[in-house]
């Protein structure tokens, strides 16, 4: 959601600090690191897909032990581009690892005006390890993965929902209303949720989805414990 600049000619490959790869599931790798010029963490999620190829959602450059390792684990297929606000690094990440770019359809223009865009979300095929689903009530689109670990599933945000807590929180940031998680932040429900009431409905359902285990933003820490509580109790306060 805080808008990632877009520079007139496309930001090169360029690789900033970062986290080490945190594998949180047998198909689900993380890594975060910052918005570069800002104080706000973003987080990639790397899903290995039951055919071993790999979908990113969200781009990070990785410095080139760390992509030497994602490389060895499986072969890059796409990368999901959640809306137009999201993709800083998006072109020079699927140049380097030579993956088509995919992005909502509900901001198919604006997504086609910054990206090279292979196609929308839906066109990816079906698959028993990872789906996408549009988050309803918001303007953009903006989908949540939904990864199947064996008996557990995952749900991955862009902005819908985050977990930003205050403590710690550079004072712009605050000011923002993007501390106080895990919640659907103020920014989110004033600027890019377009029906309240779709929104808390969608999230109560993914809420209670059998096995919800992981709760993972783009911005905030990754929910691990009462993941359906937390989600409920984000959705409850629309």
């Amino acid at each position: 959601m805080l808008r990632e600049a877009m520079a007139r000619a496309p930001r090169p490959w360029i690789v900033t600090p970062h986290s080490p790869i945190v594998k949180l599931e047998e198909n689900l790798w993380l890594v975060t690191s910052r918005v570069p010029g800002t104080p706000m963490q973003r987080r990639m999620a790397i899903i290995k897909r039951t055919d071993e190829t790999l979908v990113f959602y969200q781009a990070i450059p990785l410095e080139e032990s760390a992509l030497a390792e994602v490389l060895a684990w499986g072969k890059p297929a796409a990368l999901i581009v959640p809306h137009d606000q999201h993709g800083m690094d998006a072109p020079a990440f699927a140049e380097k690892l030579k993956i088509p770019i995919f992005g909502p359809k509900l901001s198919d223009a604006k997504m086609r005006a910054k990206f090279d865009i292979a196609g929308n979300i839906e066109d990816l095929p079906p698959n028993a390890s990872l789906r996408f689903e549009a988050v309803k009530g918001s303007k953009s689109g903006e989908p949540v993965a939904i990864v199947t670990s064996g008996e557990k599933i995952s749900l991955i945000f862009a902005d819908a929902f985050m977990a930003t807590p205050s403590e710690g929180l550079a004072l712009p940031l605050k000011l923002g209303g993007f501390g106080g998680g895990p919640r659907v932040s103020p920014i989110f429900k004033w600027f890019f949720t377009s029906d309240k009431r779709e929104l808390k409905g969608h999230l109560e359902w993914l809420a209670d989805l059998k096995g919800l285990k992981n709760l993972i933003p783009c911005h905030g820490v990754v929910v691990t414990e009462n993941a359906s509580t937390v989600l409920k109790q984000a959705a409850a306060a629309l």
